[in-house]
């Protein structure tokens, strides 16, 4: 009889199935969502720095430039290590790239239109103190948006992001 050989085939697979595989481990997955994390942290601790103090208006319109785009700079880098990230070993991780992606977009676009406004001020002007407050409200803006990155994400992508310490780095800057 012949079943000989499609029934020890059909038990490779059977045991491939049962074994995952070939699945990501889940040391795989932690390292995946320390990735994304860490591609999100390196905009907060840019963020969180704040401009250098400076003693007069000019002063501190020239800092607040700096910082703005030294932010934009970290949100560029941050954009550019979920490229690096690869392909999600976790179920829902490829939604949550995108959902990084799109916020760390518009966050960059926040902090490059806010430099620009900056840039652009007149800074022998007595109004400038308030003229930096309407500039930088593209930045703002953002206190209004989705601050957590993680909120919403698939189970199995916050599941390992519970185990990763990026993002419990991460936790901790929000609360």
């Amino acid at each position: 009889m012949r079943w000989g050989r499609p029934a020890a085939a059909a038990a490779a697979v059977c045991g491939l199935v049962l074994a995952g595989c070939g699945g990501a481990s889940e040391q795989e997955t932690v390292d995946w969502a320390n990735g994304l994390c860490s591609s999100y942290s390196t905009f907060r601790e840019a963020a969180l720095v704040g401009p250098a103090p400076a003693a007069d208006p000019a002063g501190q319109a020239k800092s607040l430039s700096v910082y703005l785009g030294d932010t934009a700079s970290s949100l560029d880098t941050a954009l550019s290590r979920l490229d690096e990230l690869g392909a999600a070993p976790v179920a829902g991780g490829d939604q949550a790239v995108t959902k990084f992606r799109d916020q760390l977009t518009r966050y960059r676009s926040a902090f490059q239109l806010a430099r620009t406004q900056v840039d652009g001020l007149n800074l022998r002007s007595s109004t400038l103190q308030r003229d930096m407050e309407g500039a930088v409200a593209p930045v703002l803006g953002l206190q209004d948006t989705d601050q957590d990155p993680l909120a919403g994400l698939d189970a199995a992508v916050t599941d390992a992001a519970a185990k990763a310490p990026a993002c419990q780095d991460l936790s901790r800057l929000r609360n």
